[in-house]
């Protein structure tokens, strides 16, 4: 009987196919905030070049900004700093707050300039589709305090924020989705990103207010009116005046609010046949904690209601570990996730494995989230190829790389994304 060698164009085309998916997260902010003039067009299209050339076959296009919307939108104030709301708010994390201002001002101006010369999203959907690439915009749920920048929506709906117990200290900018108006506001700026031609809705846990001074009271906050009445119809108790009560109940009652946004998303994504994906932080609950950012100050805490996600046909794909640090599992800031046990010998990454892949099969896919990067092209090389081999030892779908800016500074940092693509799609070692 003969032996039939197919050609290794083949071989290779067929591998690929399999091949877990290289996504490129652009972060417009950076992007502006690290080039001396304001970014154009042409920057936007020699950037998306340079992207698919070394293999990116996805793009998520941040579309938040501390509280303003980076594009053209009555959504939010235009993209200018309010000098007197910084320096209400400074703080030893700010250094000097006037070179602060200053700082921040200029790149405001450049931010500007762009916006004007063109709408960034619908200038990078055009070119990552232009190439056969796929463009998701990614809307920061959380992102939406920082000195000098004003929400617009938090100001004109000052109610739809985290609270504590006495009904009236809020976590600056943490929109709550207990509140219909937000997530209406949340599917507001998803229409109008659709509308510009994107495939799909990304929703992230980002949150760089967590970095603001805050509250290090475990669970300080979570006692909006809406969440108070759902567990007072559900239980019978008055969770702002009650010594005590059930607090994994509390912590599914805030998650049901944040998986009926998940389902008004859905509902209008995918009746344009357009994707969902979805930031899961790892574990039982998405917690946030504070001050420092990745800390045992777990002020904030929802259950992750992830197989209803799942269940449902709600998330097309999850992130996973979304803004956490899973490369430290060692880390005192999964002291406070007891509910993830690792078998000894066991990573972060294996455990997620373990957990999510079977449920998620066929379903949900399963994209890993690269934490931050170095600019160094040997520490990022380096880096590359852990995340590479833990996407392929653990059969994940892909993987968010955090993200374009990375690739941009020396010349041979654009070579790594290349040589960690190739190794995905089973083309090098």
């Amino acid at each position: 009987m003969p032996v039939f060698v197919l050609p290794f164009v083949v071989l290779a085309a067929a591998a690929a196919v399999n091949a877990p998916t290289v996504i490129v997260d652009v972060d417009i902010n950076d992007e502006v905030y690290g080039r001396p003039q304001p970014m154009t067009e042409a920057d936007v299209e020699a950037l998306v070049g340079r992207l698919h050339e070394s293999g990116c076959e996805a793009l998520l296009i941040r579309m938040g900004y501390l509280g303003l919307l980076p594009y053209r939108t009555s959504l939010s104030y235009p993209m200018q700093l309010d000098e007197d709301h910084a320096r209400l708010h400074q703080s030893t994390m700010l250094g000097d707050v006037e070179a602060y201002i200053s700082l921040r001002k200029e790149v405001l101006d450049r931010y500007r300039a762009f916006i004007d010369a063109c709408n960034p999203p619908e200038a990078f959907i055009e070119a990552a589709h232009k190439r056969g690439m796929k463009a998701m915009v990614w809307i920061d749920m959380y992102d939406n305090f920082y000195p000098g920048y004003r929400s617009k929506f938090l100001e004109e709906n000052p109610d739809c924020v985290w609270t504590a117990r006495d009904g009236k200290l809020r976590f600056p900018g943490l929109i709550s989705y207990a509140f219909p108006e937000a997530r209406a506001f949340c599917v507001a700026q998803a229409k109008e990103l659709l509308a510009l031609g994107a495939d799909g809705i990304h929703c992230s846990t980002s949150a760089h207010c967590r970095h603001v001074p805050n509250s290090h009271k475990t669970d300080f906050y979570g006692y909006e009116q809406p969440v108070v009445e759902a567990f007072q119809a559900r239980y019978g108790v008055d969770i702002r005046t009650a010594e005590d009560f059930d607090r994994e109940a509390w912590h599914d009652i805030k998650g049901e609010f944040v998986v009926q946004l998940y389902r008004e998303l859905a509902e209008l994504c995918h009746g344009q046949g357009k994707e969902l994906w979805i930031g899961l932080q790892l574990g039982r609950h998405t917690q946030f904690t504070v001050d420092p950012h990745f800390s045992t100050h777990k002020v904030v805490c929802y259950s992750n209601h992830w197989k209803t996600l799942v269940d449902e046909g709600i998330a097309d794909a999850f992130i996973l570990a979304d803004y956490e640090i899973a490369s430290s599992p060692g880390h005192a800031y999964w002291s406070v996730k007891p509910d993830i046990q690792r078998a000894e010998g066991q990573d972060l990454f294996q455990w997620a494995a373990a957990h999510y892949r079977e449920y998620c099969a066929g379903k949900t896919k399963l994209y890993l989230f690269s934490e931050w990067l170095p600019a160094d092209p040997s520490a990022l090389d380096q880096r590359m190829k852990d995340w590479a081999s833990r996407v392929l030892e653990n059969g994940f779908d892909g993987i968010d790389v955090h993200e374009a800016w990375n690739f941009e500074g020396p010349p041979e940092n654009m070579d790594v994304l290349k040589r960690f693509s190739d190794r995905l799609t089973g083309r090098t070692p």
